[in-house]
C-alpha cells in the first residue's frame, strides 16, 4: 500500500500539461471559454484521498461488525458454481445473520459469512482482468466517491443530475432492485428515495468497495444486503428481481456474455435491466486521471464497443444511447414474459 501511495504522489505532482484532443472537447461538451486545470484536480484527488481514508478508517473500525443480512435472503441464494441449494450454519437472532457459512447441499462448497457479508469468491479464484480490477478497486474504494463528484463537475453535470439520469429508466414497481458492481454505494441515495424502490441487493467483486458501502449502509441506517461476488456468476435463483442494473465495470469483466446471461437469469420476466459503462472517450480520461487504471492493461487495451451485440435477441425494447455528456453509453431492454 506504501508503495501504491508514494507512485500515487509522484504521479500527480510530477510537472505534465495535460491535452483533451478535439474529438475529446466535442464529446465532453467543454465549454471553450473554461480552461481545464489539471493541476487543480490532482490537488483534489490527492486531498480527497486523504480525508476519505481517514473517515474510512474510523467509520469501518466503529461500524464493521454490525452489518447484518437478512434471513429471508437465504431464500433468493444458490450456489454459484452448480446452482445447488445453500444450507445454514450459524444462529440467526431477530431474523437477522451476522456471522457463519453456507453450504452447498450438491457440490459442499463453503461459502463464509462475515459482519454479514456472504463471500463467495476468493482474490486468488479470480481470473483475467477481474483479478487486477479487484485489487485496483479495493484501494480507490478510499476516493472513488470523492473522484466520481468532482468528474461530473467537469463533464458538465452533477452527481445527483448524473445518477438520476441512469436510475429514472428502472421500473421497479416497489420490488427488489439488484444493482452489480454497487462499489461504495454512490447509488444507493437515489436508490432508497424513490418510492418506486423496494428492497435493495449489491453486488461486488472488491471486499474494499464493499467495506466503504457497508459503512455508509450502517451510518444511514438502511437496510441492505451485501455479497461478495462476481458479475459473471451471480449467487441468486432464476427470476429473483423487479429490476437489475450495473453501471461502470462490464468493459474489462473477463467476460461479459456470461455476465449480460446472468443479469438477464436473475431478472424477473418483464423487468427493466440498465447497463452502463464508459465509452472509449471517457476510458482515454481514466487512463489520464484515474491511477492504475491504464497499467491495469500492462499497454494492451482494446478498444471499447459497447456490448450491446451481446444482448440475445430475445430481449424486446432494446436501445442505445450516450449518457452523462458522452462520457458513457447506456444499454436498455427488457426481460420478456416469453422468450420463445
Amino acid at each position: 500500500m506504501k508503495k501504491i501511495l508514494r507512485q500515487f504522489w509522484e504521479s500527480m505532482t510530477r510537472p505534465r500539461k495535460w491535452k483533451f484532443t478535439n474529438s475529446l472537447r466535442n464529446t465532453f461538451q467543454f465549454n471553450n471559454q473554461i480552461l481545464l486545470n489539471t493541476s487543480l484536480i490532482k490537488c483534489f484527488i490527492v486531498l480527497s484521498f486523504s480525508i476519505y481514508k481517514t473517515l474510512g478508517i474510523l467509520y469501518t473500525t466503529a461500524l464493521i461488525g454490525q452489518n447484518v443480512m437478512k434471513y429471508s435472503t437465504l431464500d433468493l441464494l444458490l450456489c454459484p458454481a452448480c446452482q445447488g441449494e445453500l444450507t445454514l450454519d450459524a444462529a440467526y437472532p431477530h431474523g437477522v445473520l451476522e456471522t457463519g457459512k453456507l453450504t452447498c447441499f450438491a457440490c459442499h462448497k463453503i461459502i463464509p459469512v462475515k459482519h454479514g457479508i456472504p463471500r463467495f469468491i476468493k482474490e486468488d479464484e479470480l481470473t483475467g482482468l477481474n483479478k487486477p480490477f479487484a485489487h485496483m478497486y479495493d484501494w480507490f474504494s478510499w476516493i472513488y466517491s470523492a473522484f466520481s463528484k468532482i468528474g461530473f463537475l467537469f463533464l458538465g453535470t452533477t452527481d445527483s443530475k448524473a445518477r438520476q439520469e441512469v436510475l429514472s429508466r428502472l421500473e421497479p414497481n416497489g420490488g427488489k432492485v439488484l444493482e452489480v458492481s454497487i462499489g461504495p454505494g454512490v447509488n444507493l441515495p437515489f436508490l432508497l428515495s424513490s418510492p418506486q424502490v423496494g428492497e435493495v441487493y449489491g453486488l461486488d467483486i472488491s471486499i474494499g468497495q464493499l467495506n466503504r458501502c457497508n459503512s455508509l449502509i450502517r451510518r444511514k441506517g438502511w437496510s441492505v444486503d451485501l455479497f461478495l461476488a462476481n458479475g459473471e456468476e451471480l449467487p441468486f435463483k432464476d427470476d429473483s428481481f423487479d429490476a437489475v442494473f450495473h453501471i461502470g465495470g462490464i468493459n474489462f469483466f473477463t467476460n461479459q456474455q456470461k455476465a449480460i446471461d446472468e443479469m438477464i437469469r436473475v431478472a424477473k420476466p418483464g423487468s427493466k435491466l440498465i447497463i452502463c459503462d464508459e465509452n472509449e472517450s471517457g476510458a482515454q480520461w481514466y487512463e489520464k486521471f484515474l491511477p492504475g487504471f491504464k497499467s491495469a492493461f500492462n499497454g494492451q487495451r482494446e478498444e471499447i464497443i459497447a456490448p450491446v451485440n451481446l444482448v440475445p435477441p430475445t430481449m424486446i425494447e432494446l436501445k442505445l444511447e450516450n449518457i452523462w455528456n458522452g462520457f458513457m453509453y447506456c444499454i436498455e431492454f427488457r426481460k420478456p414474459f416469453t422468450t420463445t
